[in-house]
Order: C-alpha cells, then sequence, then structure tokens
C-alpha cells in the first residue's frame, strides 16, 4: 500500500526539484525526504528520479506517476474542503503575500480585523511582488496590483478595487518654491518618485483627453509608499501618491495638489488565488472580507476611521 504521505513528499519534489527545497517547504528532515523517496521507488520498483550532483532529474516512469499523484491528492485536497466547507467558521493556516504598493498602516487594520472576526485562522503574511513563485510553495492568496499575472490558467482572480493618484507636495514647500503652471515646469522643482532602482523616472499624465509625459531625475528614490508620503509631508518635495495614503493628510491641509486635473493611472488591486473545486472557507472568507473592508478604504472615501 502505498502511502499519501510518500505521494506528497514526490510532488513536492517534483514541483521543487530540490530534496532540500522540498523538505524546508514540508517542515521536515532532509533525511525524512530521502526515506520516503526510496520507499516509494520500492513499493513500485520503478527509478522516478535520479539524484546527481548538479540537482534532481524526473524520469519517464517518474514523469508518468507524477501525473497520477497530483491526481490523487487534488482528490484528497477537494475531500478535505468539503470537509472544511461544512465548517460555519474558518479555520486553519492562511498564507497571503501583499505588494509593496500596499501602505503597512493600511493593510494591518484590516488584517488584524480579519483575525479577531476569525479566531480559528492563524496567518503567515509576506510582503512580496511575486505570485506564481508563492503559489508553488503553498501560498492561499496573493493581493496584486495592476497587470495580472495570469500566465496559469490555474489561478483565478478577484478584483477587490481601485485608487485614483495625483501629484502632492506640502503647503509650505510650494510657498518656498513656487507653484507648478504647467506639467512643463514639474522638472524644475524636486521630484520624490516610487521605485527601487537609480533611473530617469517619468510620470504619465492625464487630463481628460490630453496626455503627457514628465521625464526626470528623482530627489529621492524609494519603494516604501510611507516613506514617501512623509517625505512630501516634510518638504522634501512632489510625489505622485495613491488616495488611500494621502486623502487624510489633504483633507486636513498638510499636503495640496499640484496641478489639479493632471493625473497619473490610477492603479486597481486584486487577489489572484489557485483554483479549487472547493474553495477553502478561510480563503473565501478572506476574500470576501477585502472586497468588502479595502474597496471603500482605497477611494477618497472619507469613512474609514483613519
Amino acid at each position: 500500500m502505498i502511502e499519501t504521505g510518500d505521494l506528497l513528499v514526490f510532488a513536492k519534489v517534483v514541483e521543487l526539484e530540490s530534496l532540500t527545497r522540498a523538505a524546508t517547504g514540508l517542515g521536515v528532515p532532509k533525511s525524512t525526504v530521502s526515506r520516503r523517496l526510496t520507499r516509494l521507488e520500492e513499493k513500485l520498483g520503478a527509478q522516478l528520479l535520479r539524484r546527481t550532483t548538479h540537482g534532481i532529474t524526473i524520469t519517464e516512469q517518474g514523469q508518468v506517476f507524477f501525473e497520477y499523484a497530483q491526481r490523487c491528492l487534488g482528490v484528497l485536497r477537494d475531500g478535505a474542503n468539503a470537509v472544511q466547507v461544512q465548517h460555519s467558521r474558518p479555520r486553519g493556516l492562511l498564507r497571503i503575500s501583499v505588494p509593496h504598493e500596499l501602505d503597512r498602516t493600511l493593510l494591518a487594520p484590516l488584517l488584524t480585523d480579519y483575525l479577531k472576526a476569525y479566531p480559528d485562522v492563524r496567518l503567515v503574511t509576506v510582503l512580496s511582488n511575486e505570485t506564481v513563485d508563492h503559489f508553488r510553495d503553498g501560498f492561499d492568496v496573493a493581493i496584486v496590483a495592476d497587470t495580472l499575472p495570469l500566465a496559469e490558467a490555474s489561478l483565478m482572480t478577484t478584483k477587490l478595487g481601485a485608487t485614483e493618484y495625483g501629484l502632492y507636495a506640502a503647503p509650505d514647500y510650494l510657498e518656498r518654491h513656487g507653484v507648478p503652471q504647467s506639467h512643463v515646469d514639474l522638472p524644475r522643482f524636486d521630484l520624490l518618485a516610487w521605485g527601487s532602482v537609480d533611473v530617469k523616472a517619468q510620470w504619465h499624465l492625464d487630463k481628460g483627453a490630453d496626455h503627457a509625459i514628465v521625464a526626470f531625475r528623482p530627489r529621492l528614490i524609494c519603494n516604501d509608499l510611507m516613506l514617501l508620503r512623509q517625505s512630501v509631508l516634510s518638504g522634501l518635495g512632489v510625489a505622485a501618491l495613491p488616495a488611500f495614503i494621502c486623502k487624510r493628510d489633504l483633507a486636513e491641509g498638510r499636503m495640496a495638489e499640484v496641478l489639479p486635473g493632471w493625473r497619473p493611472p490610477g492603479k486597481s488591486f486584486f487577489a489572484v488565488f489557485p483554483h479549487h473545486q472547493v474553495m477553502p472557507v478561510r480563503v473565501r472568507a478572506f476574500i470576501d472580507f477585502l472586497v468588502e473592508r479595502l474597496r471603500p478604504t482605497l477611494s477618497w472615501e472619507m469613512n474609514d476611521g483613519r
């Protein structure tokens, strides 16, 4: 009789092409992975994997068996999910990845409220713009910005909401340096950019049917929206910021819009998750929670309590 645990180990090794990475992903010693693989090959009477100093490769017989192993494990996962659906409350471990574009102060209260609402759920959160690699490592949901990385048909998406962008500066900065009268004036000011590479930046700005591209050498480049916001509040210069991070500052006069009407393109956010015949309750509850709570928070609405 072949043990399910041996199938799981074999599938993980094939997916990650490494005994070490499979052991890490499964949370077991490498010796356990090696022992289970040997036992599986002995029961089948066939070599499934070739182990060399250069890594792991699958044999022709191993590839055939891998396809059946995936089907078997998929049926077991669907069965487990079907049982879980019968529970009225989400439970278990939920692993998510979050893009750098989402402000930590925006997301942290939402995750806290989700865990308070569902005390039987444990949460692992990783800040990353990668998507597919996380699913191979067993993540449940990836929140992504803008372009959807749907190269794999096994991934599903739900739109969580969208946010508008604008150009903003502190009032004291505009008093000291003047106010741009046209997008052509912008490169003469201290411009702050989102990013992680020291290159000449560009803003694509739209005003109705008009479009302009502003190329500039940033005074500051960072991939932390909180740092970018704080730099604007400190009077360092002008930055393109999303509504959700600066709407309170605008309402209370700590920021002012530069060139009203000229705005960078907005950004949409999506939940990406593996396709399930029966979606785990904890995943469905989390996505529904984000749609309800994140969508208004991303907009200009001021009813989020921030």
